[in-house]
């Protein structure tokens, strides 16, 4: 799986007007448990895989594989509710699908859509990394009407947090974009360029 800090760049085609919206966040705490897989019927983990290889498609460009991750995750989280990773996946999916409208008043749905679903998945495991990461691309990328560039700061200062606490090589590669943001967020709050370098080097990256 590449790694998420190279699939959220959207923030250009998202040419949106509009309202603005809040970007409070609940500090870290221990994450909502994961759903077992193993109490998954086959049915509902195939649409959970599909839409997110399909949101991973949309990343990449494919213009048709969004909607078709939204309608995968929604039919899943009927079911499973309280999955949370798949929750902010479905969210993302959201705003990719606002990406590829065609339409300033759909770009604005999506987006407000997607952000209710990442933020509802924060709500529920603000300690989750992935959530975490996936929330934090959102944030990053979303056009400044939108005023999430605190919630992204703190969302890549969780991630740190989180990171530290549980380091991993799969992890370290995800850090590197962190660190990268953070770096450039806010340069004087924490010594990013080391733990940059330590990311890469327990990532293998050169």
């Amino acid at each position: 799986m590449k790694p998420a800090h190279r699939t959220y760049a959207f923030a250009a085609a998202l040419a949106l007007t509009g309202a603005s919206l809040p970007a409070a966040v609940a500090p870290p705490a221990p994450a909502t448990p994961a759903v077992p897989m193993t109490e998954v019927p086959a049915e509902y983990a195939a649409l959970r895989e599909q839409g997110i290889a399909l949101h991973s498609r949309a990343v990449e460009g494919d213009e048709d594989a969004a909607g078709k991750a939204v309608a995968q995750l929604e039919r899943y989280l009927e079911r499973f509710s309280t999955d949370i990773e798949a929750r902010a996946y479905l969210g993302s999916a959201y705003t990719l699908m606002a990406r590829d409208a065609s339409s300033v008043v759909n770009r604005m749905r999506y987006a407000n859509r997607g952000l209710r679903h990442l933020d509802r998945a924060l709500d529920s495991g603000p300690g989750e990394f992935t959530v975490r990461l996936v929330r934090a691309n959102v944030n990053s990328n979303l056009p400044k009407m939108f005023e999430r560039h605190s919630a992204a700061l703190d969302d890549l200062r969780a991630l740190d947090e989180i990171y530290r606490l549980d380091p991993s090589p799969r992890r370290a590669r995800e850090m590197i974009w962190v660190y990268r943001e953070l770096q450039r967020r806010a340069p004087d709050a924490g010594p990013w360029a080391e733990r940059l370098d330590r990311a890469r080097a327990l990532s293998g990256e050169q």
